[in-house]
Protein backbone atom coordinates (compact mmCIF):
# COMPACT_ATOMS: atom_id res chain seq x y z
CA UNK A 1 0.00 0.00 0.00
CA UNK A 2 2.50 2.56 0.72
CA UNK A 3 4.60 1.72 -2.70
CA UNK A 4 1.14 2.74 -4.61
CA UNK A 5 0.97 5.96 -2.14
CA UNK A 6 4.22 6.99 -3.01
CA UNK A 7 3.70 6.22 -6.93
CA UNK A 8 0.83 8.04 -6.49
CA UNK A 9 2.50 11.31 -5.64
CA UNK A 10 4.94 10.90 -8.00
CA UNK A 11 2.57 11.08 -10.83
CA UNK A 12 0.39 13.73 -9.24
CA UNK A 13 3.45 15.74 -9.13
CA UNK A 14 4.66 15.06 -12.35
CA UNK A 15 0.98 15.78 -14.07
CA UNK A 16 1.06 19.05 -11.72
CA UNK A 17 1.66 20.70 -14.91
CA UNK A 18 -0.67 21.50 -17.33
CA UNK A 19 -0.05 19.75 -21.37
CA UNK A 20 0.71 22.87 -23.39
CA UNK A 21 1.94 22.88 -27.33
CA UNK A 22 5.41 21.67 -26.00
CA UNK A 23 6.66 18.82 -28.24
CA UNK A 24 6.82 15.60 -27.62
CA UNK A 25 10.60 13.96 -27.25
CA UNK A 26 10.06 11.81 -30.02
CA UNK A 27 9.91 12.26 -34.08
CA UNK A 28 9.24 15.92 -33.92
CA UNK A 29 7.63 17.47 -36.73
CA UNK A 30 9.27 18.28 -40.20
CA UNK A 31 8.83 20.65 -42.82
CA UNK A 32 8.37 18.53 -46.03
CA UNK A 33 6.68 19.09 -49.13
CA UNK A 34 4.63 15.69 -48.94
CA UNK A 35 2.80 13.90 -46.87
CA UNK A 36 5.87 11.01 -47.33
CA UNK A 37 9.20 11.22 -46.92
CA UNK A 38 12.72 9.36 -46.49
CA UNK A 39 16.09 10.33 -45.60
CA UNK A 40 18.45 10.01 -43.33
CA UNK A 41 16.30 10.26 -40.42
CA UNK A 42 13.82 7.72 -42.01
CA UNK A 43 10.52 6.72 -43.46
CA UNK A 44 7.87 9.68 -42.70
CA UNK A 45 4.40 9.82 -42.87
CA UNK A 46 2.41 13.15 -42.18
CA UNK A 47 -1.36 13.67 -41.44
CA UNK A 48 -2.30 16.19 -43.94
CA UNK A 49 -2.58 18.78 -40.57
CA UNK A 50 0.59 17.92 -39.22
CA UNK A 51 -0.41 17.06 -35.98
CA UNK A 52 0.42 13.41 -36.48
CA UNK A 53 3.42 11.74 -38.05
CA UNK A 54 4.99 8.38 -38.09
CA UNK A 55 8.51 7.19 -38.21
CA UNK A 56 9.66 4.13 -39.34
CA UNK A 57 13.24 3.59 -38.76
CA UNK A 58 15.84 -0.02 -38.64
CA UNK A 59 18.82 -1.03 -37.74
CA UNK A 60 21.06 -3.91 -38.60
CA UNK A 61 24.83 -5.11 -37.58
CA UNK A 62 27.20 -7.92 -38.39
CA UNK A 63 29.91 -9.39 -36.34
CA UNK A 64 32.73 -11.43 -37.03
CA UNK A 65 34.81 -12.12 -33.85
CA UNK A 66 37.36 -14.36 -32.43
CA UNK A 67 39.37 -15.05 -29.42
CA UNK A 68 43.08 -15.13 -29.79
CA UNK A 69 43.39 -16.64 -26.13
CA UNK A 70 41.20 -19.30 -27.31
CA UNK A 71 41.05 -22.67 -25.92
CA UNK A 72 38.23 -24.22 -24.01
CA UNK A 73 35.97 -21.39 -23.50
CA UNK A 74 33.05 -22.03 -24.35
CA UNK A 75 33.04 -19.34 -27.47
CA UNK A 76 33.43 -20.38 -31.44
CA UNK A 77 34.95 -18.00 -34.07
CA UNK A 78 31.91 -16.81 -36.04
CA UNK A 79 30.51 -14.73 -38.28
CA UNK A 80 26.62 -13.50 -36.58
CA UNK A 81 24.03 -11.27 -36.78
CA UNK A 82 24.23 -9.44 -33.72
CA UNK A 83 20.94 -7.14 -33.94
CA UNK A 84 18.35 -6.30 -36.05
CA UNK A 85 16.20 -3.76 -34.92
CA UNK A 86 13.06 -1.54 -36.31
CA UNK A 87 11.24 1.66 -34.71
CA UNK A 88 8.07 2.95 -34.77
CA UNK A 89 7.82 6.47 -33.81
CA UNK A 90 5.02 8.16 -33.68
CA UNK A 91 3.16 11.36 -32.69
CA UNK A 92 -0.25 11.28 -32.04
CA UNK A 93 -0.46 15.02 -31.10
CA UNK A 94 1.87 18.27 -30.49
CA UNK A 95 2.17 17.11 -27.14
CA UNK A 96 1.42 13.34 -27.06
CA UNK A 97 4.04 10.56 -28.92
CA UNK A 98 4.67 6.75 -28.37
CA UNK A 99 8.19 4.67 -29.36
CA UNK A 100 8.19 0.44 -30.46
CA UNK A 101 11.65 -0.83 -30.42
CA UNK A 102 11.48 -4.57 -31.23
CA UNK A 103 13.80 -7.13 -32.31
CA UNK A 104 13.03 -8.85 -35.44
CA UNK A 105 15.93 -11.55 -35.61
CA UNK A 106 18.30 -12.83 -32.79
CA UNK A 107 18.90 -10.41 -29.71
CA UNK A 108 20.87 -11.30 -26.45
CA UNK A 109 18.05 -10.15 -24.56
CA UNK A 110 15.35 -12.12 -23.15
CA UNK A 111 12.33 -10.17 -25.07
CA UNK A 112 12.03 -9.11 -28.25
CA UNK A 113 10.61 -5.65 -27.28
CA UNK A 114 13.16 -3.40 -26.07
CA UNK A 115 11.38 0.11 -25.71
CA UNK A 116 7.52 0.40 -25.47
CA UNK A 117 6.81 3.56 -23.84
CA UNK A 118 4.53 7.17 -24.25
CA UNK A 119 5.91 10.52 -23.98
CA UNK A 120 3.80 13.30 -22.71
CA UNK A 121 4.62 17.14 -23.14
CA UNK A 122 4.39 18.75 -19.99
CA UNK A 123 4.32 22.10 -21.26
CA UNK A 124 7.99 23.91 -21.34
CA UNK A 125 10.96 21.31 -21.25
CA UNK A 126 9.44 19.30 -19.07
CA UNK A 127 7.92 15.90 -20.18
CA UNK A 128 6.91 12.42 -18.63
CA UNK A 129 7.89 9.04 -20.04
CA UNK A 130 5.87 6.09 -19.09
CA UNK A 131 6.58 2.44 -20.05
CA UNK A 132 9.97 -0.20 -20.97
CA UNK A 133 12.70 2.47 -21.37
CA UNK A 134 16.17 2.98 -20.54
CA UNK A 135 16.54 4.65 -17.05
CA UNK A 136 19.04 7.49 -15.60
CA UNK A 137 21.20 5.79 -14.52
CA UNK A 138 24.71 5.50 -16.37
CA UNK A 139 25.77 7.43 -19.48
CA UNK A 140 26.96 5.00 -21.26
CA UNK A 141 24.14 2.33 -21.22
CA UNK A 142 21.89 5.68 -22.25
CA UNK A 143 23.72 5.98 -25.63
CA UNK A 144 22.48 3.91 -28.28
CA UNK A 145 24.69 1.07 -29.64
CA UNK A 146 24.95 2.80 -32.58
CA UNK A 147 26.79 5.57 -31.00
CA UNK A 148 29.76 3.71 -28.78
CA UNK A 149 32.97 4.17 -29.47
CA UNK A 150 34.19 0.42 -29.53
CA UNK A 151 31.89 -2.21 -30.80
CA UNK A 152 30.26 -3.20 -27.40
CA UNK A 153 29.86 -1.31 -24.60
CA UNK A 154 32.66 -1.80 -21.43
CA UNK A 155 32.71 -3.78 -18.10
CA UNK A 156 31.03 -1.08 -16.25
CA UNK A 157 28.06 -1.19 -18.06
CA UNK A 158 27.75 -4.10 -16.17
CA UNK A 159 26.57 -2.64 -13.16
CA UNK A 160 23.56 -1.09 -14.07
CA UNK A 161 20.35 -2.70 -15.66
CA UNK A 162 20.11 -2.34 -19.65
CA UNK A 163 15.84 -1.18 -19.45
CA UNK A 164 13.44 -1.05 -16.93
CA UNK A 165 9.93 -0.41 -16.40
CA UNK A 166 8.59 2.57 -15.06
CA UNK A 167 7.59 6.35 -14.92
CA UNK A 168 10.60 9.17 -15.60
CA UNK A 169 10.10 12.87 -15.26
CA UNK A 170 12.32 15.26 -17.04
CA UNK A 171 13.12 18.80 -17.33
CA UNK A 172 15.69 21.56 -17.77
CA UNK A 173 16.30 24.54 -16.16
CA UNK A 174 19.06 27.06 -16.76
CA UNK A 175 18.76 27.76 -20.64
CA UNK A 176 18.56 23.65 -20.46
CA UNK A 177 22.32 23.89 -18.81
CA UNK A 178 20.93 21.59 -16.70
CA UNK A 179 18.79 18.89 -16.51
CA UNK A 180 17.01 17.06 -13.88
CA UNK A 181 15.17 13.31 -13.95
CA UNK A 182 13.53 11.48 -11.47
CA UNK A 183 11.55 8.59 -12.08
CA UNK A 184 10.05 4.99 -9.79
CA UNK A 185 10.79 1.62 -12.04
CA UNK A 186 10.39 -2.25 -11.28
CA UNK A 187 13.57 -2.62 -10.22
CA UNK A 188 15.71 -5.14 -12.89
CA UNK A 189 19.35 -6.54 -12.01
CA UNK A 190 22.80 -5.42 -12.68
CA UNK A 191 24.45 -6.69 -15.78
CA UNK A 192 22.83 -6.99 -19.23
CA UNK A 193 19.43 -7.22 -16.75
CA UNK A 194 15.96 -6.13 -18.60
CA UNK A 195 12.36 -7.60 -17.42
CA UNK A 196 8.67 -6.79 -18.10
CA UNK A 197 6.99 -8.11 -15.42
CA UNK A 198 7.85 -7.21 -11.68
CA UNK A 199 7.89 -10.20 -9.37
CA UNK A 200 7.66 -8.60 -6.20
CA UNK A 201 5.83 -5.30 -4.96
CA UNK A 202 8.88 -3.04 -3.90
CA UNK A 203 9.86 -0.20 -6.50
CA UNK A 204 13.20 1.60 -7.33
CA UNK A 205 13.90 4.98 -7.23
CA UNK A 206 15.93 6.80 -9.77
CA UNK A 207 17.42 10.00 -10.21
CA UNK A 208 20.19 12.04 -12.47
CA UNK A 209 20.81 15.71 -12.02
CA UNK A 210 23.12 16.78 -15.18
CA UNK A 211 24.99 19.96 -15.60
CA UNK A 212 25.84 21.42 -18.87
CA UNK A 213 28.13 23.98 -18.29
CA UNK A 214 29.40 24.22 -22.16
CA UNK A 215 27.06 23.74 -24.63
CA UNK A 216 27.62 24.83 -28.55
CA UNK A 217 26.10 23.84 -31.62
CA UNK A 218 28.64 23.80 -34.50
CA UNK A 219 27.85 22.76 -37.80
CA UNK A 220 24.76 20.70 -36.83
CA UNK A 221 27.37 18.71 -34.20
CA UNK A 222 26.93 19.27 -30.00
CA UNK A 223 30.43 19.75 -28.21
CA UNK A 224 30.75 20.82 -24.66
CA UNK A 225 31.36 19.28 -21.30
CA UNK A 226 29.26 17.98 -18.74
CA UNK A 227 28.78 16.07 -15.71
CA UNK A 228 25.95 14.03 -14.06
CA UNK A 229 25.31 12.69 -10.46
CA UNK A 230 22.92 9.50 -10.66
CA UNK A 231 22.09 6.12 -8.97
CA UNK A 232 18.96 4.29 -7.67
CA UNK A 233 18.07 2.61 -4.60
CA UNK A 234 15.09 0.15 -3.92
CA UNK A 235 14.45 -3.23 -2.29
CA UNK A 236 15.30 -6.58 -4.67
CA UNK A 237 13.36 -9.53 -3.36
CA UNK A 238 13.54 -13.13 -4.86
CA UNK A 239 10.15 -14.57 -4.80
CA UNK A 240 9.75 -18.16 -5.59
CA UNK A 241 9.82 -19.10 -9.58
CA UNK A 242 11.20 -16.05 -9.97
CA UNK A 243 15.17 -16.42 -10.05
CA UNK A 244 17.42 -15.30 -7.49
CA UNK A 245 17.51 -11.44 -9.31
CA UNK A 246 21.10 -11.40 -9.28
CA UNK A 247 23.43 -10.09 -11.84
CA UNK A 248 25.93 -11.86 -13.98
CA UNK A 249 28.95 -10.40 -15.25
CA UNK A 250 30.45 -10.23 -18.72
CA UNK A 251 33.45 -9.47 -20.62
CA UNK A 252 33.44 -7.56 -23.75
CA UNK A 253 33.52 -11.14 -25.15
CA UNK A 254 30.61 -11.96 -23.57
CA UNK A 255 31.77 -14.64 -21.50
CA UNK A 256 30.64 -14.96 -17.46
CA UNK A 257 33.36 -14.00 -15.77
CA UNK A 258 31.34 -12.94 -12.29
CA UNK A 259 27.97 -14.89 -11.15
CA UNK A 260 26.67 -15.64 -8.03
CA UNK A 261 26.00 -19.29 -6.83
CA UNK A 262 22.44 -19.20 -7.80
CA UNK A 263 21.90 -22.75 -7.86
CA UNK A 264 23.20 -23.42 -4.17
CA UNK A 265 20.21 -21.18 -2.89
CA UNK A 266 22.02 -17.47 -3.32
CA UNK A 267 19.21 -14.77 -3.50
CA UNK A 268 18.80 -11.10 -3.72
CA UNK A 269 16.40 -10.00 -0.21
CA UNK A 270 17.31 -6.78 0.30
CA UNK A 271 17.83 -3.15 -0.63
CA UNK A 272 19.68 -2.46 -3.98
CA UNK A 273 21.81 0.54 -4.04
CA UNK A 274 23.64 2.12 -7.29
CA UNK A 275 25.72 5.62 -7.06
CA UNK A 276 26.75 7.12 -10.32
CA UNK A 277 28.96 9.83 -11.65
CA UNK A 278 29.83 10.47 -15.30
CA UNK A 279 31.73 13.15 -17.17
CA UNK A 280 32.41 13.93 -21.05
CA UNK A 281 34.37 16.73 -23.16
CA UNK A 282 33.89 17.39 -26.63
CA UNK A 283 36.00 19.90 -28.58
CA UNK A 284 36.94 19.89 -32.53
CA UNK A 285 38.41 16.38 -33.29
CA UNK A 286 38.87 15.31 -29.54
CA UNK A 287 36.57 13.63 -27.50
CA UNK A 288 36.33 11.96 -23.56
CA UNK A 289 34.01 10.22 -21.31
CA UNK A 290 34.10 8.64 -17.90
CA UNK A 291 32.13 6.93 -15.45
CA UNK A 292 32.20 5.99 -12.36
CA UNK A 293 29.60 3.73 -10.06
CA UNK A 294 29.55 2.18 -6.48
CA UNK A 295 26.81 -0.48 -5.97
CA UNK A 296 25.39 -2.60 -2.93
CA UNK A 297 23.00 -5.53 -3.12
CA UNK A 298 22.19 -7.31 -0.06
CA UNK A 299 21.82 -10.88 -0.62
CA UNK A 300 21.48 -14.63 1.68
CA UNK A 301 22.26 -17.99 1.92
CA UNK A 302 20.84 -20.55 4.20
CA UNK A 303 20.75 -17.94 6.82
CA UNK A 304 23.49 -16.17 6.26
CA UNK A 305 23.07 -12.54 4.91
CA UNK A 306 25.66 -9.84 3.84
CA UNK A 307 25.60 -6.48 1.76
CA UNK A 308 28.11 -7.14 -0.94
CA UNK A 309 29.50 -4.23 -3.04
CA UNK A 310 30.27 -3.58 -6.35
CA UNK A 311 32.39 -1.03 -8.05
CA UNK A 312 33.81 0.27 -11.33
CA UNK A 313 34.76 2.83 -13.70
CA UNK A 314 35.90 3.76 -17.03
CA UNK A 315 37.17 5.91 -19.30
CA UNK A 316 37.65 6.50 -23.34
CA UNK A 317 39.29 9.12 -25.22
CA UNK A 318 38.48 9.60 -29.20
CA UNK A 319 40.37 11.50 -32.19
CA UNK A 320 38.88 12.02 -36.08
CA UNK A 321 41.62 11.12 -38.04
CA UNK A 322 39.21 13.30 -41.01
CA UNK A 323 38.90 15.99 -39.10
CA UNK A 324 35.02 15.78 -38.26
CA UNK A 325 33.87 17.22 -34.90
CA UNK A 326 33.48 14.55 -31.73
CA UNK A 327 30.45 14.13 -30.69
CA UNK A 328 28.45 11.60 -28.38
CA UNK A 329 26.22 10.35 -31.38
CA UNK A 330 29.21 9.62 -33.42
CA UNK A 331 30.53 11.50 -36.20
CA UNK A 332 28.81 13.12 -39.17
CA UNK A 333 31.08 12.95 -42.16
CA UNK A 334 31.91 15.68 -44.17
CA UNK A 335 31.34 13.86 -47.13
CA UNK A 336 30.29 9.83 -47.86
CA UNK A 337 31.65 7.40 -49.53
CA UNK A 338 32.51 8.54 -52.95
CA UNK A 339 36.21 7.94 -54.40
CA UNK A 340 35.28 8.98 -57.61
CA UNK A 341 34.84 12.15 -56.34
CA UNK A 342 37.50 11.77 -53.69
CA UNK A 343 34.91 10.42 -50.51
CA UNK A 344 36.35 8.36 -48.45
CA UNK A 345 33.88 8.81 -45.22
CA UNK A 346 35.27 9.89 -41.94
CA UNK A 347 37.92 7.85 -39.79
CA UNK A 348 38.32 7.42 -36.13
CA UNK A 349 40.51 5.92 -33.63
CA UNK A 350 39.56 5.20 -30.00
CA UNK A 351 40.77 3.94 -26.47
CA UNK A 352 39.57 2.76 -23.61
CA UNK A 353 39.91 1.20 -20.04
CA UNK A 354 37.48 -0.20 -17.52
CA UNK A 355 37.49 -1.59 -14.33
CA UNK A 356 35.02 -4.08 -12.18
CA UNK A 357 35.67 -5.11 -8.56
CA UNK A 358 33.87 -7.60 -6.52
CA UNK A 359 34.06 -6.98 -2.38
CA UNK A 360 35.56 -9.65 -0.61
CA UNK A 361 32.54 -10.48 1.12
CA UNK A 362 31.13 -11.76 -1.66
CA UNK A 363 33.55 -15.09 -1.78
CA UNK A 364 32.83 -17.90 -1.27
CA UNK A 365 29.58 -17.79 0.67
CA UNK A 366 27.96 -16.03 -2.19
CA UNK A 367 30.14 -16.60 -4.86
CA UNK A 368 31.92 -19.68 -5.88
CA UNK A 369 35.83 -17.78 -5.95
CA UNK A 370 36.94 -21.22 -8.67
CA UNK A 371 34.87 -19.61 -11.01
CA UNK A 372 34.08 -16.23 -10.39
CA UNK A 373 36.36 -13.62 -10.38
CA UNK A 374 37.18 -11.06 -8.19
CA UNK A 375 37.98 -8.20 -11.08
CA UNK A 376 38.21 -7.41 -13.98
CA UNK A 377 40.19 -4.83 -16.21
CA UNK A 378 39.63 -4.46 -19.94
CA UNK A 379 41.76 -2.69 -21.94
CA UNK A 380 40.74 -1.88 -25.71
CA UNK A 381 41.62 0.00 -28.87
CA UNK A 382 39.60 0.87 -32.15
CA UNK A 383 39.25 1.79 -35.44
CA UNK A 384 35.92 3.55 -36.85
CA UNK A 385 34.64 4.27 -40.78
CA UNK A 386 32.18 5.78 -41.27
CA UNK A 387 31.02 4.84 -44.99
CA UNK A 388 28.41 7.34 -44.46
CA UNK A 389 26.27 9.02 -42.13
CA UNK A 390 23.81 5.52 -41.70
CA UNK A 391 26.89 2.70 -42.00
CA UNK A 392 29.78 2.06 -40.13
CA UNK A 393 32.48 -0.09 -40.06
CA UNK A 394 34.43 -0.60 -36.71
CA UNK A 395 37.56 -2.89 -35.69
CA UNK A 396 38.29 -3.44 -31.70
CA UNK A 397 41.27 -5.34 -29.96
CA UNK A 398 39.92 -5.85 -26.21
CA UNK A 399 42.62 -7.40 -23.35
CA UNK A 400 41.02 -8.35 -20.24
CA UNK A 401 42.51 -9.77 -17.17
CA UNK A 402 41.01 -11.20 -14.17
CA UNK A 403 42.08 -10.82 -10.52
CA UNK A 404 40.96 -15.27 -9.55
CA UNK A 405 38.40 -16.67 -11.14
CA UNK A 406 40.35 -19.98 -11.12
CA UNK A 407 40.57 -22.74 -9.14
CA UNK A 408 44.08 -21.96 -8.61
CA UNK A 409 45.55 -18.38 -9.76
CA UNK A 410 44.04 -15.74 -11.80
CA UNK A 411 41.80 -16.46 -14.81
CA UNK A 412 43.19 -16.91 -18.02
CA UNK A 413 43.37 -13.28 -20.15
CA UNK A 414 40.86 -12.72 -22.79
CA UNK A 415 41.99 -11.49 -26.20
CA UNK A 416 39.62 -10.48 -28.31
CA UNK A 417 38.79 -9.14 -31.87
CA UNK A 418 35.86 -8.05 -33.08
CA UNK A 419 34.92 -6.75 -36.73
CA UNK A 420 31.67 -5.35 -36.90
CA UNK A 421 29.47 -3.64 -39.93
CA UNK A 422 26.21 -2.01 -38.74
CA UNK A 423 23.82 0.24 -40.45
CA UNK A 424 20.55 2.22 -39.75
CA UNK A 425 18.26 4.85 -41.58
Amino acid sequence: MHISLRIAFALALACAVPPAAAQARLAPPTADSGLVGFDDDGLRIHSPDRRKQLKIRGYVSADFRTLLSDTSDGMTNSLAIKRSRVSLDANLNPWLAFRLLFDVGPSSGTSPMQDAFVDVGLGGTWWLRAGKQKTPVGLERYMSISAQLLPDRSLASNLNASRDVGVLLTGSFARQHLDLSLGVFDGAPDGSGTQDIDPNDDKDFTYRLWFKPVKRKVDGVEQGFGVAFNGSTGIERSPALAGARLPSFKTPAQLTWFNYAEAAGVRATGRHTRNGLFSYFHDGAFGAMAEWFSNTQVVSRAGNTATVGTGGWMANVQYSLTGERSAQEGLLPKSGFDPAKGGWGAWQIGARAARVDIADGAFPTFADPAVAAHGALEIGVGLNWYITRQTKIQLAYEHTTFDGGAKIGNRKAERYVLLRWQAYF
